[in-house]
C-alpha cells in the first residue's frame, strides 16, 4: 500500500491528498510531528535528504517533492486525462503545474536577500 508522509497544514501536501483522492487511490497516511522535526530525523532523511515533505512511498519506490509526486502518481495511477502523453497537451499541463515552482523560488530568493543584506 501508497504510504504518504506529510503534514496536514502544508499546501504542497495538500495537493498530493487531493491528487490521491481524485484518483481514488488507497494509500496510509503518515502524519508527521512538524513542531519537532520529524521529518529531519534519520529514518525520513533516509528518504528524502531535503527533510521535506510530502514523501511518497510505492512500494520499493521513494518519490519526494509535490510535483514529481502529483506527476507520479498521474502516470501510474491515472490515465491520459491526468498527464497527456502528446507534446501540446502536456506542455498545457506543465504551464499549470510549473508556475508555481518558479514563483515560490522568487519568494524564497527575496527571503534570502532581505536575510542577507540585514546581516551585513
Amino acid at each position: 500500500m501508497i504510504k504518504l508522509c506529510h503534514f496536514e497544514l502544508s499546501g504542497n501536501c495538500h495537493k498530493v491528498r487531493l491528487m490521491l483522492s481524485l484518483l481514488g487511490v488507497e494509500h496510509e497516511q503518515i502524519l508527521l510531528d512538524f513542531a519537532t522535526k520529524e521529518r529531519k530525523s534519520p529514518k525520513y532523511i533516509k528518504l528524502n535528504p531535503f527533510g521535506q515533505l510530502p514523501i511518497l512511498v510505492d512500494g520499493d519506490i521513494v518519490v519526494r517533492d509535490s510535483h514529481a509526486i502529483l506527476i507520479y502518481l498521474a502516470q501510474r495511477y491515472g490515465n491520459e486525462n491526468w498527464l497527456p502523453t502528446d507534446a501540446q497537451s502536456t506542455s498545457k499541463v506543465m504551464q499549470w503545474l510549473l508556475p508555481q515552482l518558479t514563483t515560490f523560488v522568487r519568494v524564497q530568493n527575496l527571503l534570502g536577500f532581505i536575510i542577507c543584506f540585514k546581516f551585513l
